[in-house]
């Protein structure tokens, strides 16, 4: 009765398998000759104006983060969110002139964002103070 109900049950997702085949098929075959290369964050290039601006920026952020993570999460949170696409454009650029100074902040950021989402005021005070030694000595090697 059971190597019954597995045959029936093979059966049926072998039909599914080749109900969907040729949809597979026609999203396997695109044209890649439309297709963009994806670049990484960390393999982009900002001028140094660009990424002393946005450090900055995410500075304002994290600090605001941390003021709101204690007694509304949500703003906590929604904050945190905006770090994120500004390090995007600013990464590449850290990184190639700044390893120790990338694993800061991203670190820092990832600090940040717990404890922005459980709502640590004190943990979230010290990632963003995390964040803003770093921009500080960051801007003195690269002003910018």
């Amino acid at each position: 009765m059971i190597s019954k109900q597995l045959g029936e049950v093979s059966r049926r997702f072998a039909f599914s398998l080749l109900a969907l085949s040729p949809f597979v098929g026609v999203a396997a075959c695109g044209d890649s000759s439309q297709e963009t290369p994806a670049t990484a964050p960390e393999d982009l290039r900002a001028s140094p104006a660009t990424v002393a601006a946005g450090l900055k920026q995410i500075d304002m952020t994290a600090t605001a983060v941390a003021r709101a993570a204690g007694t509304d999460t949500k703003t906590a949170k929604q904050l945190d969110a905006q770090i994120e696409p500004v390090w995007m454009t600013i990464e590449g650029t850290v990184k190639a002139n700044d390893s120790n100074a990338y694993l800061t902040f991203e670190d820092s950021f990832a600090s940040l964002e717990k404890a922005a989402a459980s709502g640590d005021s004190t943990k979230a005070q010290a990632a963003a103070a995390a964040v803003s030694q770093a921009v500080a000595a960051y801007l003195v090697k690269y002003p910018g």
